[in-house]
């Protein structure tokens, strides 16, 4: 897997009152990943775009800095933006969106932070008393007070930071986790995941690695045919799950930095930009070049 660094940035803005939301000012950059721990993502967008389904692999806080977000379900809808800016999502959730520029900038930009399953069950077992089963909403609305706000900008200057140590980073992440809990908001109890989830994290840990069934089925310790079995079992393939999670990739690539098209499809394991674009029109219903 090809490790994006990203240089800290400093967010400056003043914190007179802990009631309105303080502009974040977002670089573009490419998505940084602290394996065990957690991924932060900058998506920016000039123009609203629609993503059908898109699939939190893992618990998910989102930050809306600019513009409106509306997530939409089989069962239901919900918005958030710069007054109701706090997003919690459950893992495992597919949901339709919509990315809206507004305001002055015209520009949606938005903090995208997800929670690895092992920091999460680290927080639980330490928490007995958390909510258990699937009473916990897959979206809950938070406010974000001034503790929250410096706690989440902390964490988000410690993600990009060389010097920071994982420990210290898993303390921060548990930090913000704990702080969220005491106001009412905790995600569900996380449990083990079949082998569609376990498939999903090799291949979105090296999107851009030759990956077939056969030596997915060796990291898994297991056969091809019992790959393919189990997956089937899930009603899923291998190969559908391959494109789904490079096109994810490729999505959060396209929002997030400057490279060129070419260069996208080969983070996300195409040496034919056609053939990359072809697959990414045919997961969202548009070409990665109309997205910026």
């Amino acid at each position: 897997m090809n490790t994006v660094t990203l240089e800290q940035h400093h967010v400056t803005a003043s914190l007179e009152s802990p009631d309105s939301l303080v502009p974040w000012r977002l670089p573009s950059c490419a998505p940084v990943q602290r394996r065990g721990l957690c991924s932060l993502a900058q998506p920016s967008l000039q123009r609203a775009q629609r993503t059908p389904w898109f699939f939190f692999q893992e618990a998910t806080l989102l930050l809306v800095a600019s513009g409106r977000m509306d997530l939409s379900t089989e069962n239901m809808t919900i918005s958030i933006n710069t007054s109701t800016p706090l997003l919690l999502v459950e893992p495992g959730t597919s949901a339709n969106l919509l990315k809206t520029p507004t305001g002055p900038e015209q520009l949606f930009r938005s903090i995208f932070l997800t929670f690895s399953p092992d920091l999460l069950t680290l927080f639980q077992r330490s928490r007995p008393s958390e909510p258990k089963g699937n009473s916990t909403p897959i979206f809950q609305q938070a406010p974000l007070d001034h503790e929250l706000e410096s706690t989440l900008r902390l964490i988000y200057a410690s993600i990009a930071a060389p010097d920071i140590s994982e420990e210290r980073l898993k303390y921060r992440l548990l930090d913000l986790i704990a702080g969220l809990a005491e106001r009412g908001y905790s995600y569900r109890k996380i449990e083990p995941p079949g082998t569609a989830g376990r498939v999903r994290v090799l291949i979105g840990e090296a999107p851009d690695h030759p990956w077939t069934a056969g030596e997915m089925g060796r990291e898994l310790a297991m056969s091809e045919a019992t790959l393919r079995r189990r997956l089937t079992q899930e009603r899923v393939r291998f190969e559908e799950l391959l494109i789904d999670v490079r096109m994810h990739h490729a999505l959060m690539l396209v929002q997030t930095t400057g490279w060129s098209i070419t260069l996208i499809a080969q983070a996300c394991g195409y040496k034919s930009r056609a053939r990359f674009s072809e697959r990414f029109q045919q997961r969202f219903g548009y070409l990665p070049s109309t997205v910026r």
